[in-house]
């Protein structure tokens, strides 16, 4: 069985644009052409490698609890999530949405597992988010816990927006309620969040989850799911 799904047709595309724009170069346009596929292709496929040995070396830890490759190869739910998350893998380098993808892949066999409908629409999701979008969620979700595990001093406040908690947990997005805004907003707009940012809280409301419950299940998706494992 061929190991690798097909290119996506965006890929195609880009591949398809970047060779026409070669093609212009003058006497060395062909040759060029041959350079740019035989080392674009060796790129791409190298990635896909890499993030497939990663995506094995998790399915052989929790093999007692999703079974096999040859066992999972057979499962149409897998096979969709694994053709859908190489797909959106050969889009990006960055380590935490490749990390993600891998979790997703995992959980969409595990047996706290959304529908495969659920499931399409939260790899649309992790296509679309940034890894930054991802962080504000988790930390939104459960702001102590948050500043617990990253060693971040929580801030002595007892009334304010919630776009203070972000800046002191996210340093990052500090001084930058703009970026602040737009992330948020797409969070909301997913349906993942259920807060406005910016209103006057309590200090209880201030470090009470601001998650939907799309937003919890979505998290639980995209968790690595040995956490899950008693």
């Amino acid at each position: 069985m061929e190991p690798y799904p097909e290119d996506s047709d965006r890929k195609q595309g880009l591949a398809k644009s970047a060779e026409m724009a070669i093609s212009f170069v003058p006497v060395a346009g062909s040759a060029l052409q041959v350079a740019f596929n035989e080392l674009a292709g060796r790129r791409l496929a190298d990635r896909r490698t890499r993030w497939l040995n990663d995506l094995a070396a998790k399915v052989h830890e929790l093999e007692e609890q999703v079974g096999d490759f040859a066992q999972l190869i057979g499962e149409d739910a897998f096979m969709d999530a694994l053709t859908t998350a190489a797909q959106i893998a050969d889009r990006t380098s960055r380590a935490e949405k490749l990390e993600v993808l891998r979790n997703a892949v995992v959980n969409s066999v595990m047996p706290d597992a959304p529908d495969i409908d659920t499931q399409q629409l939260f790899f649309d999701m992790i296509d679309r988010l940034t890894p930054t979008h991802v962080r504000m969620l988790k930390l939104l979700s459960d702001p102590p816990d948050w500043f617990d595990r990253h060693g971040i001093p929580r801030p002595n406040t007892s009334m304010g927006p919630k776009t203070g908690i972000i800046e002191a947990g996210m340093p990052e997005l500090a001084s930058r309620r703009d970026l602040i805004d737009r992330y948020a907003s797409a969070l909301t707009t997913a349906g993942l969040i259920n807060q406005s940012l910016t209103g006057m809280m309590t200090e209880n409301g201030l470090w009470a989850p601001a998650t939907t419950p799309l937003g919890a299940e979505f998290l639980a998706f995209i968790a690595d799911p040995e956490s899950k494992v008693d």
